[in-house]
């Protein structure tokens, strides 16, 4: 399995929702992955994760399929991030999967899927995008990138 794990695109600060420089952030991200053979979505229940995915949704169409995982139940935080655990390790091998997240659950995402501790996301970060690939067969690699 590998699966893409990033927070949400640049946040406008007076709302929940993308800015300017996120819809283009996650116009770019669209285009960089539409064709790595993604065909599961994980996101919180939160506007602006949606809308970073909205654009690779639109280019895949049905061949995405996308499914939330609140953030706003009694368990918060914590429940999303084993919800969206749960999923990904229920995954064939062969899977391709994307998870846009939060700043805070984007390092246990990762843990819960067997990859290593990552440093902090800060406030103001939103170009970190982490690649885990194999994380269920000992061999994992978790690769970093900016875009």
């Amino acid at each position: 399995m590998m699966i893409f794990v990033l927070r949400h695109a640049d946040r406008d600060p007076a709302a929940d929702a993308l800015s300017p420089a996120g819809i283009k952030r996650a116009l770019f991200l669209a285009h960089m992955l539409f064709g790595s053979g993604v065909s599961e979505a994980y996101c919180s229940d939160a506007q602006r994760t949606h809308e970073t995915l909205a654009p690779l949704k639109q280019l895949l169409g049905s061949q995405l399929a996308v499914t939330e995982f609140s953030a706003s139940t009694p368990d918060g935080p914590e429940g999303h991030i084993q919800a969206v655990v749960a999923a990904a390790a229920a995954l064939p091998a062969t899977a391709i999967a994307i998870a846009v997240s939060h700043s805070n659950t984007v390092g246990p995402i990762i843990q819960g899927l067997g990859g290593d501790n990552i440093a902090p996301i800060g406030e103001s970060e939103f170009d970190r995008l982490f690649v885990l690939v194999d994380p269920r067969n000992g061999n994992k690699s978790l690769l970093q990138l900016r875009y």
